[in-house]
């Protein structure tokens, strides 16, 4: 049986964390034969996000979808929350079979969870979740903001290989199996970097890589948590990255 663990670092989301486990229970009862389970990792966020999300995972708790809250001490960004989490599931006794990394905000729509299921049913043991793939698209952004993100990919794209379109989305699922193979533990990115680091090593060794279509649409509650400096230590990422594969062969 198949069993996914979703995994959405949280800091000061209380007014969207209620929404996202009703549809992520909504979702999970239209796949009766995977067992579900919500992981959120909450860095101390002072609005109560951890303890709404215990309250209401009760009461959304069935057989076959769950949620848990991991509470970490401090806000250390984005990556260190997912290594940490990583780590803390996939070292129990009954780890999932899948992992899949989703953001808290609804940026990312729960809806999308039958997309992922199907290609894991097809074999894929990477999915990750494309804006720029037809179906795909980002209607809520501005102009310059498209223009940016686009060629952002189209930069990591080319020094990175063209097995993948959307490079910086935090919307993926990865088999248990290629995690432990590729070592995740040993990433070494902070923020948002983390993503194109993770997907990069992980697209290298997965034996089948798919991407869905996904609309992404912003935040309507809350504020963005992505640094300003975020695009240019990415794209910063992506020259060590190349240029270490280089020396490396």
């Amino acid at each position: 049986m198949l069993s996914l663990t979703i995994v959405t670092p949280t800091y000061n989301e209380a007014d969207n964390i209620g929404e996202l486990l009703r549809r992520l229970a909504a979702a999970a009862a239209a796949e009766p034969d995977v067992l579900v389970r919500s992981v959120i990792v909450d860095d101390s966020s002072p609005d109560g996000t951890a303890d709404r999300a215990r309250a209401l995972g009760a009461e959304l708790s069935t057989g076959t979808f769950s949620v848990e809250v991991l509470s970490r001490a401090a806000k250390e960004g984005l990556g260190a929350a997912y290594l940490w989490a990583f780590e803390q599931v996939l070292g129990r006794e009954d780890p999932p079979t899948h992992i899949l990394q989703m953001d808290a905000d609804l940026s990312h729509d729960p809806a999308y969870l039958s997309d992922f299921l199907r290609e894991v049913r097809a074999g894929a043991d990477l999915v990750v979740a494309s804006r720029y793939i037809p179906g795909g698209g980002t209607p809520d952004w501005t102009l310059d903001r498209k223009i940016l993100s686009r060629g952002g990919n189209l930069y990591s794209r080319a020094l990175l290989g063209s097995r993948l379109t959307d490079w910086t989305g935090g919307f993926n699922l990865f088999s248990r199996e290629l995690l432990e193979r590729i070592h995740f533990e040993t990433v070494d990115a902070t923020g948002y970097g983390f993503q194109i680091a993770l997907k990069h090593r992980a697209s290298v060794a997965a034996r089948r890589v798919r991407e869905i279509p996904i609309v992404f649409l912003d935040r309507t509650e809350g504020t963005s948590k992505i640094p300003g400096n975020t695009m240019l230590r990415s794209l910063l990422l992506v020259v060590r990255i190349r240029f270490t594969r280089a020396s490396s062969r």
